[in-house]
């Protein structure tokens, strides 16, 4: 539903401009309504899109959405020690799957 602008197999659940806000970086250049954001004010990042946002929980799950490649990525565990080195190994794998 954030992917596609609020919308979800064609019934609106959020309001276009509701989802524009979320993704938007309110505080300090990179964190929207709700979402950690990508921004072209950050260091070039090889792997994310600008426009990426993404959240991490408890127990070392985390998601993001990469509206440019249309992606979803999605972890859930239930893990509770530091660091999380297979989060970033997964979203490496992810995006060298990507075809075209």
């Amino acid at each position: 539903m954030l992917l596609n602008g609020g919308a979800l197999d064609g019934v609106r659940i959020l309001g276009k401009k509701t989802v524009e806000l979320m993704r938007y970086p309110h505080h300090d250049d990179w964190f929207g309504l709700g979402f950690a954001v990508v921004t072209d004010k950050e260091p070039p990042n090889i792997l994310e899109s600008v426009g990426n946002f993404s959240w991490g929980g408890a127990a070392a799950t985390t998601f993001w959405i990469d509206p440019e490649e249309e992606l979803i990525g999605l972890l859930m565990t239930q893990l509770l020690r530091n660091p999380y080195p297979f989060q970033q190994q997964f979203k490496v794998l992810t995006y060298q799957a990507l075809t075209e």
